[in-house]
């Protein structure tokens, strides 16, 4: 029987655990919790394809044969991973040098042990190709089938089929440039048959099938082509694959650089799987079943496109190793040697900075009023215009960042293929190996400077396009549901209306599917009583149909679907004699071939993303020994970045490296930096602050490469062990107005926890020890007596412990707030500045020209403004604009001149807060008895902090610390700031203590040592901080009589009868 344990003995068992020790003496910390991000894909892979039964049956087969063939697609994207990061492994193995050697039994065994699992990828791959030549011929001969032939293919499945011809170019040519690839397999072949693991016949068969595979040049290619020539027609379908790449290259349906190239592959490739024993490209081109002058265009125009990362291909290749090309060359001009216009980075500029202007400058107004501001108009109060802007204008920046991209990509693999020379480049060397001929010299200054500002310019938008990743997706999805619900229950109801009405079967069955795959009705059904379903006209009031708008888009699946059916009412086959886009009207067809076309773009867009943005977004990466910059490509793949370590585009000259000189200007020009700073304090009173310490970054995450991580590192030197204006202003950058406010406010309470605690207390405490009757000395006595006087007055203040640790210290971080506040305030006022004077030229507001005698100043600034209106936006805008442009430009100036004219400060109103805080009696003391003020009674600040003043104008001894190497400016500050809040500033200044010493002093001339302190000593450091009290005076009463112009004109004096002698009090 189990034995029964009550709850309190249960708990005890637990806590023990707590006590337990690891057997691994690991501590028991807590790791920091993952971070969760949620990022939807709409992109399915038809797995969702049995959901939409409703849809035309063979299509949804299709689809089920798209999942397989993108799944082989993805298959063949890793073996080409595979091979491109391919590296020698036998290379490292050691080698048998003779039978007699006694360790080679051993050396062999280790040599299949590496090299068996490298050996069964490659096996792996040669299957695979097997399997993907067998996949690609049936898809061919079940398409090429003489009734097929007659029925429609649509775009997306002719589309997968060229990707698979791009997939087999790019094996094969992987293949052939990887020696190593053949040397591994041989050193495993030799190691394995001493070791007589291949014993079997079909292994020993296998290993010589690879062996064959891997030695012959092209074996893909020539098993491809052998397969598809004896299929019957497969020419005329190949024809249809390079006419569809042709298309959507000539009008550029393609959103990547990766989509552009392959569409460019299949061309070229395509054309040289046509031209073999049983077809002839030329003889298709004279029946206009293809075009070759326009392909040869294209070819002409881009002739190196990359293959896959840092490789490349010539496409006049494939023309050039086609069949029948020797009888045909004349025809083409992209197999002539000379170079294209494409690849002239420098004259390509001039558009790319025009581009990148307007698409700046219309992106700057979105994110303006989107994200910066927050001014921007709900999500559900936008219209479906407003969407659609959104929508147009993501578009728009994603085909930009491909364009300039692949232009530099399209440089780069130009460059590798035609290296220079001595006779092109005088500082290329005779010795130069061809990879720094490709690469290192053959970049002149002014394509090194095209380059690196192409890819600022992608890096930069890529970050403001970042910003707006939320309102895009939102605007993109909006934007997709509504046109896909519009055309669905809208444009076509008309089309089915008119089916149903003549009776068109197919057309009527396709329309239903149709709006069935893709209709979210308002009511959730498809309205019975419509008129258009029973073919019949709308009443005379019309038929209302409300179509929702959400923003939710649809899946891959479904756009297929869609797409697929809508394709095949509009295409030139349809299986029968009579096509269904015959039964159609015109402007039916028109509406579905314009829907057609602009949806092409929607499954990119819905995967719009910082992810998606990095498919052709190439990161510059500084190698430190070649001083070099190298592209890495397909940030997907980031593993390629080992194997494409060595390989670069472009010298990019650093100046911080070739110029020493930087850093000494820098140095320079430190020396006129403004007067504040932080630095640390070589006596700490507060706990230090704990910060983990950074991870250790690899150099390319850094600056690039080691030298150019030192050089940076020496020239920010110059900005350590201190936070200053520099530092400030980044942060101003960062943060902006409403980050910078939240940073005072805290600032705020902090100060005032300390005003009304700490240091509250402290001047309690520090009052009842003062003197209550201290009065200044006359000068007959002379400054020797004075101090003595003042020492032994302020003997209690003096010799009072916390005063030079908790209380300084106290103060010092009242004192180093303001100054941040204040810092912050300058900061922000020089970029205000640049604002301004960055706005002047778009709102009229110019500078006053010079005139010169006989010429009249109100003539030459209206031919001035005459000639700078163009640039004067409201007009502009209030000419061309949308009411709502309209709205933005007049606010938009409105703010600007605001900002002009009304002289705000941000410091004048900390100060005001602060004197808030000051609300305790004690700083201020009791009215005075003779009705005007105190002069010898120590019953004000003012009066404790010259005590305080006196104390730390004592000079210390040869191995202790001053008052500003432990607490520096700050302490001044809060004090200097705390006496003018109070108002008491004239009054420090006549009675202060160590004044009165330093004027004493300064008409003796006198220098003794009074109670171990000397005097002259003291005095030099009186003098010292008089003139910075007075700096922080100035300032301070500059700032809080800033708003005093108007409302003050005169100051004010209070009027005070004379005073009456004893003598006469009574008369």
């Amino acid at each position: 029987m189990a034995s029964t344990v009550t709850l309190e003995d249960a708990l005890s068992n637990v806590d023990l655990l707590e006590e337990l020790p690891l057997p691994d003496q690991q501590p028991c910390i807590e790791p920091l919790p993952s971070s969760l991000i949620y990022q939807p894909n709409f992109n399915t892979n038809f797995e969702d394809r049995n959901a939409f039964v409703t849809g035309i049956a063979r299509y949804i087969e299709q689809a089920t044969v798209h999942s397989g063939m993108n799944e082989m697609l993805e298959e063949g994207q890793e073996y080409a991973v595979m091979l491109y990061t391919w590296r020698s492994c036998s290379r490292a193995i050691p080698q048998v040098k003779c039978n007699e050697q006694p360790n080679r039994v051993e050396i062999y065994e280790k040599t299949v042990e590496v090299l068996e699992p490298e050996v069964t990828k490659l096996m792996n791959f040669m299957y695979f190709q097997r399997t993907a030549i067998d996949r690609f011929c049936g898809e061919m001969r079940r398409l090429c089938h003489a009734e097929r032939r007659k029925d429609f293919v649509s775009e997306a499945y002719l589309l997968t089929l060229g990707k698979f011809i791009n997939m087999f170019a790019v094996l094969d040519e992987l293949k052939n440039m990887k020696c190593s690839v053949k040397n591994d397999h041989s050193a495993y072949k030799r190691a394995a048959q001493f070791l007589r693991k291949m014993s079997e016949p079909s292994s020993i068969q296998e290993s010589q099938n690879l062996s064959m595979f891997l030695a012959n040049h092209n074996k893909i290619t020539q098993s491809l082509q052998q397969q598809l020539e004896v299929i019957s027609g497969y020419d005329e379908l190949l024809a249809d694959i390079v006419n569809l790449c042709v298309d959507y290259y000539e009008n550029k349906m393609y959103l990547t650089p990766i989509e552009k190239h392959m569409l460019l592959k299949v061309m070229g490739f395509g054309l040289y799987l046509m031209d073999g024993t049983n077809s002839n490209i030329y003889k298709l081109d004279a029946k206009k079943r293809i075009n070759l002058t326009k392909i040869d265009k294209f070819f002409k125009q881009l002739q190196v496109v990359p293959l896959f990362g840092d490789m490349q291909i010539e496409l006049a290749r494939y023309i050039k190793t086609s069949a029948h090309y020797e009888e045909n060359k004349s025809r083409w001009s992209c197999t002539s040697a000379g170079s294209s216009p494409q690849y002239n980075i420098c004259e390509q500029m001039i558009q790319i900075r025009e581009d990148h202007m307007r698409f700046i400058s219309e992106l700057a107004r979105y994110s303006n009023s989107e994200v910066v501001t927050g001014s921007g108009r709900q999500e559900a109060q936008k219209t479906d215009f407003e969407y659609r802007k959104l929508f147009d204008l993501a578009l728009q920046g994603l085909q930009l960042l491909s364009q300039w991209s692949a232009q530099v990509m399209e440089v780069y693999s130009w460059k590798l293929v035609h290296p220079t020379d001595k006779y092109s480049n005088k500082e290329c060397p005779d010795n130069a190996e061809e990879y720094e001929r490709a690469t290192r010299y053959n970049y002149t200054s002014e394509e090194k400077f095209a380059l690196v500002e192409v890819i600022a310019m992608i890096k930069g938008l890529q970050v403001l396009m970042g910003r707006m990743e939320s309102v895009f997706n939102h605007a993109i999805r909006h934007t997709i549901y509504s046109a896909l619900q519009d055309f669905a229950q809208v444009t076509l109801r008309e089309p089915l209306r008119q089916a149903i009405k003549r009776k068109k079967n197919v057309i009527q069955s396709i329309l239903q599917a149709i709006r069935k795959t893709i209709c979210d009705w308002e009511t959730g059904r498809e309205p019975h009583n419509d008129p258009a379903l029973r073919g019949e006209k709308d009443p005379k009031g019309g038929f209302d149909i409300k179509v929702p708008r959400r923003a939710v888009g649809p899946s891959t699946t479904q756009l297929y679907m869609v797409r697929t059916m809508l394709e095949s009412l509009v295409a030139d086959k349809s299986g029968s004699k009579k096509t269904l886009r015959s039964s159609l009207e015109g402007p039916t067809i028109l509406d579905i071939e314009k829907f057609h076309r602009e949806s092409f773009f929607y499954t990119h867009l819905l995967n719009f993303s910082g992810k998606e943005q990095a498919k052709w977004q190439f990161t510059p990466i500084y190698e430190d020994g070649e001083k070099t910059a190298m592209f890495q490509i397909h940030l997907k793949q980031r593993f390629l970045f080992a194997a494409v370590k060595k390989h670069v585009i472009c010298k990019l000259t650093i100046t911080s490296r070739r110029q020493p000189n930087n850093t000494k200007m820098v140095r320079f020009l430190k020396q006129f930096s403004p007067l504040f700073r932080f630095v640390r304090t070589v006596l700490p009173f507060s706990q230090e602050f704990q910060r983990d310490k950074p991870p250790n970054a690899q150099p390319q995450y850094l600056y690039g490469s080691k030298t150019l991580n030192l050089a940076y590192s020496s020239i920010y030197s110059l900005y350590r062990n201190f936070v200053g204006p520099p530092h400030i202003k980044a942060i101003c950058r960062l943060l902006g107005y409403q980050g910078i406010a939240v940073v005072m406010e805290e600032l705020l309470k902090v100060v005032k926890s300390l005003l009304q605690g700490t240091i509250l207390q402290y001047v309690k405490t520090l009052m009842e020890v003062m003197p209550k009757i201290c009065r200044l000395p006359r000068h007959e006595y002379g400054s020797p007596g004075i101090l003595e006087f003042f020492h032994h007055q302020l003997k209690d203040i003096v010799e009072y412990a916390e005063l030079k640790t908790v209380c300084f210290q106290n103060l010092r971080e009242v004192g180093n707030a303001l100054l941040f506040c204040l810092l912050s305030e300058q900061s922000l006022s020089q970029e205000e500045v640049c604002d301004l004077l960055h706005a002047a030229p778009f709102q009229n507001i110019l500078p006053r020209v010079h005139v010169k005698e006989g010429e009249r100043l109100d003539a030459k600034m209206k031919r001035l403004e005459a000639k700078y209106t163009a640039l004067h936006m409201v007009p502009l805008i209030e000419r061309l604009g949308t009411p709502q442009q309209i709205a933005i430009a007049r606010e938009g100036d409105l703010l600007t001149k605001e900002r002009l004219c009304c002289g705000l400060s941000i410091f004048e109103v900390i100060l005001t807060r602060i004197r808030g805080y000051l609300d305790d009696p004690i700083w201020r003391g009791p009215l005075p008895s003779n009705g005007v003020m105190h002069v010898d009674e120590c019953v004000e600040f003012h009066r404790l902090w010259s005590a305080m003043q006196f104390v730390y104008c004592i000079p210390v001894g040869a191995h202790e610390f001053t008052v500003e190497q432990c607490f520096g400016d700050g302490l001044n500050w809060a004090g200097c700031m705390i006496i003018t809040l109070l108002g008491q500033h004239r009054r420090f200044d006549i009675l202060d203590f160590s004044y009165h010493l330093l004027k004493v002093q300064k008409h003796d001339g006198k220098d003794e040592i009074i109670k171990s302190v000397p005097l002259k000593k003291m005095v030099d450091r009186i003098r010292k901080f008089q003139i910075l009290n007075d700096e922080i005076f100035a300032i301070l009463n500059k700032y809080l009589k800033s708003g005093d112009g108007e409302n003050m004109p005169v100051e004010h004096v209070r009027c005070f009868q004379p005073p009456i002698h004893q003598s006469l009090a009574s008369n």
